[in-house]
């Protein structure tokens, strides 16, 4: 019975953890938005692919592999560089948006629309650190005590669940609202999320920084204390 109080529990963070707006959430909103939902679905099945992944790498004690040299500041500049071309292709189509909707639109092809979603959530790894916080949480709400492997695979079923459940609530409205709005505004919607996404990217920006500097500093403050021994 606790394994499944700990599903219900990973379930609803993985919910909440989906909602604030991301480039995954994004490229969604952009399929479901032309009709496009198998493509839509394809993006979600991309980002929980890469969130199984985290979840692995944060519940099994692989997290010294984010602690390499340069491997988190690596992968959020991927990411920031994914988002950029994401970005620049959106305003692009933000200018023909009645072509949106064609079968043979980029937009529909569920090959790249996986793609997209698994890149843009693996090349974020600050991911790994909801799952270290949520956890966290469930340790101090006595659900996972002791932590044993079958409660984490729980644990990370119920996380990804969430997410997906919440993707695809949104894939389904957003697919919904799209018969009430004409292709002028159509465009427009497309314009800001390509916006949305540039700006996403300067966080993923400030996020390597970060980590760079933070890296340095690290380095430093080992090599004064490494000179201070010698000296000794």
């Amino acid at each position: 019975m606790e394994s499944f109080y700990l599903f219900l529990f990973a379930l609803a963070l993985g919910f909440l953890a989906a909602i604030p707006v991301g480039g995954s959430q994004i490229e969604i909103a952009k399929r479901a938005l032309q009709g496009h939902r198998r493509a839509a679905a394809a993006v979600t099945l991309g980002s929980i692919s890469s969130d199984i992944i985290y979840g692995f790498i944060a519940l099994f004690g692989l997290v010294p592999f984010l602690e390499l040299p340069g491997v988190m500041v690596g992968l959020s500049l991927v990411g920031a560089f994914i988002l950029w071309g994401l970005a620049y292709s959106t305003i692009r189509q933000s200018r023909r948006p009645q072509e949106l909707r064609l079968k043979k639109s980029t937009l529909n092809v569920k090959r790249w629309a996986y793609l997209t979603g698994f890149f843009l959530s693996i090349s974020n790894p600050t991911m790994i650190l909801s799952w270290l916080y949520g956890v966290a949480l469930a340790k101090q709400l006595g659900l996972a005590s002791p932590f044993l492997s079958g409660q984490k695979m729980f644990f990370i079923a119920g996380g990804v669940l969430g997410l997906a459940c919440y993707q695809q609530l949104l894939a389904t409205f957003i697919q919904r609202m799209k018969h009430f709005i004409p292709d002028n505004i159509n465009g427009k919607i497309y314009y800001w999320l390509g916006i949305a996404l540039l700006l996403l990217s300067f966080l993923f920006i400030y996020n390597a920084q970060r980590l760079f500097f933070a890296k340095q500093q690290a380095n430093g403050a080992w090599g004064k204390t490494a000179v201070g021994i010698r000296e000794k």
